[in-house]
């Protein structure tokens, strides 16, 4: 009995651990009976039938795909102006509707691919309606803006209340076919995929490489003119400055010459003065003074003089030989 006991147990033990599962925090468990949905598990510890029922886990995150994910190609957009713009932008989504989600996902569809293609048209069809100016304008109360361009294509994607009653009856392969004949078009809301859109964000807005070269080489043509304007003007104003100096110094020098010429004017007339009033109290005297000095500068050196003896220069000169 004892030796029956136990395969018995083990039995159990294995019947037990293949009929529990376990669905950890921020996933679901989608339940499978015969590849038929029957149930969806929330968090934590469930039971299910072994060898029946299979259990599929699918993560109920806010998730975040990013337009790089888009076969890695760059997204070209026409503006209005029929310019054309690089736009890289995400959306977060999540799953609302497992059941829907899984049937989607089990027919060989990727949910991911197909809310790419659905954003990529309708903010085709967005930006085909706006100018570059409107989509660089981040305004919230502009219609014409980026942040209304996100909000419109986030609804769009999203679909209204009576779409996704439509399209619940509508089998999934249809919607799917539908979403990929014309992603621009497209009435087909994500909700019918058992998924919805949180946001829509674009990050970066870029010209085509061949646009941006010719845009910086442009640019780079204008702040040369005014680089070279610049560099103009401060050479005029460097020669406007170098001649205000130039003749403020000749004033300065003018005025001090004018001022030494007066002052050297004043001090010969009161020299004259000095020696007139001398000349007038003693004249003979100062005869006599002028003509030594007239002696002593004309005796030096080897100088030659030829003057008569009778000359008045010598008049001083007979008194002392007397």
């Amino acid at each position: 009995m004892r030796k029956l006991l136990i395969p018995v147990v083990l039995v159990l033990v294995g019947i037990f651990f293949a009929s529990v599962y376990v669905v950890e925090e921020g996933t679901r468990g989608v339940v499978l009976r015969f590849n038929k949905i029957i149930g969806l598990s929330s968090p934590g510890l469930h039971f299910k039938i072994p060898g029946v029922d299979n259990v599929k886990i699918i993560d109920a995150k806010i998730q975040t795909t990013d337009s790089s994910n888009n076969s890695g190609r760059e997204q070209k957009f026409i503006t209005r102006e029929k310019k054309d713009l690089i736009v890289d932008y995400f959306v977060q989504w999540k799953i609302i509707d497992f059941n829907r989600y899984y049937e989607t996902v089990a027919g060989g569809n990727s949910v991911e691919n197909l809310l790419l293609a659905r954003l990529n048209g309708r903010l085709r069809a967005e930006v085909g309606k706006l100018d570059i100016r409107d989509i660089i304008n981040d305004s919230n109360a502009d219609t014409k803006s980026r942040n209304s361009l996100m909000t419109r294509v986030k609804d769009a994607l999203n679909g209204t209340s009576q779409d996704v009653v439509v399209n619940e009856n509508v089998p999934i392969q249809d919607l799917v076919a539908d979403a990929e004949k014309d992603p621009e078009s497209s009435k087909t809301s994500m909700r019918a995929f058992g998924v919805e859109v949180i946001d829509v964000r674009i990050k970066q807005i870029n010209f085509p490489s061949e646009v941006s070269e010719s845009i910086y080489a442009r640019m780079s043509a204008e702040r040369e003119v005014v680089a070279r304007d610049q560099r103009f003007q401060g050479v005029r104003e460097a020669e406007e400055t170098r001649a205000g100096a130039t003749l403020a110094a000749t004033k300065i020098l003018s005025e001090a010459e004018r001022q030494s010429r007066v002052i050297r004017g004043e001090g010969d007339a009161n020299a004259a003065k000095l020696y007139a009033d001398a000349f007038n109290k003693d004249r003979e005297f100062f005869s006599f003074i002028r003509s030594l000095r007239a002696y002593e500068k004309s005796f030096t050196g080897n100088d030659v003089m030829v003057i008569s003896p009778d000359s008045e220069f010598f008049r001083y000169m007979k008194l002392t030989s007397k």
